[in-house]
């Protein structure tokens, strides 16, 4: 069989050399004779069979052997490769997701940390709110109870004022009152003490015009001269405790 097939390939070369020599029949011959030697290497391929390996010689196995070591190598190699490659995408795709993850983290970690500074300051600030509002509140309340002990204070003295002035009213009355039955009053004996007129005489030295008011009964009785060195009421025998001076211009 490859004693045909290297027929063939002879008889195709030969029919190429025979087209070299006559070129004007090149295209007739490829066209019809090229398929036919095709044909003929193709079947002569066909009816080949392949030798056991029992029949190739020593040089063949090996480099057969060689052939499949080296395939074999090849495909490990690869593998190997194709392992390390899918390894070091594998650690890339893991850093590249911890770096995403940190800076995930980071941001997140960023915002909460501004967020609880947030908290913190608007913390202090309702703190500080409620110490003012509580200092405020005392303050009124302090305002308010010394508004009260002021007012007390005003209607304490108001009343106190109020009562002065009526003793005061009372006390010049009973003055005058006094004065005048002092002024009208008789003595013991049917004389008068102090007539109607200015002209009536001092009821210890009978000479001088009564101008002093006897405390407490309230006499007008003596004159300046006497008023200071008696001691006692000539009318009602009263212990003195003071005198005062009436201007009887």
């Amino acid at each position: 069989m490859e004693v045909e097939a290297h027929h063939a390939r002879l008889f195709r070369s030969q029919l190429l050399t025979n087209e070299a020599d006559q070129p004007g029949t090149y295209g007739l011959q490829v066209g019809v004779v090229g398929p036919v030697a095709d044909a003929a290497v193709a079947a002569a391929a066909s009816r080949k069979r392949p030798r056991p390996p029992s029949f190739l010689g020593g040089d063949g196995l090996c480099n057969m052997q060689q052939q499949q070591q080296q395939m074999f190598d090849f495909d490990r190699l690869v593998l190997q490769h194709a392992e390390s490659v899918r390894a070091e995408l594998a650690v890339r795709r893991h850093r590249f997701a911890r770096r995403v993850m940190a800076a995930l983290e980071e941001g997140v970690l960023e915002r909460l940390k501004a967020k609880e500074e947030e908290m913190a300051r608007v913390g202090e600030r309702n703190w500080a709110l409620e110490e003012r509002i509580r200092r405020l509140r005392v303050e009124n309340q302090v305002w308010r109870d010394l508004a009260r002990s002021s007012e007390a204070t005003a209607n304490v003295l108001r009343a106190n004022l109020e009562n002065a002035l009526a003793a005061e009213e009372e006390e010049e009355e009973a003055t005058a009152d006094n004065a005048e039955f002092c002024c009208s009053g008789a003595n013991g004996e049917g004389e008068t003490v102090v007539g109607r007129g200015w002209g009536t005489a001092c009821r210890s030295c009978r000479e001088g015009e009564p101008s002093v008011l006897l405390l407490p009964c309230r006499h007008l009785c003596l004159c300046s001269t006497c008023g200071p060195v008696v001691d006692a009421c000539p009318v009602c025998s009263c212990t003195k405790n003071g005198s005062v001076q009436v201007n009887m211009s």
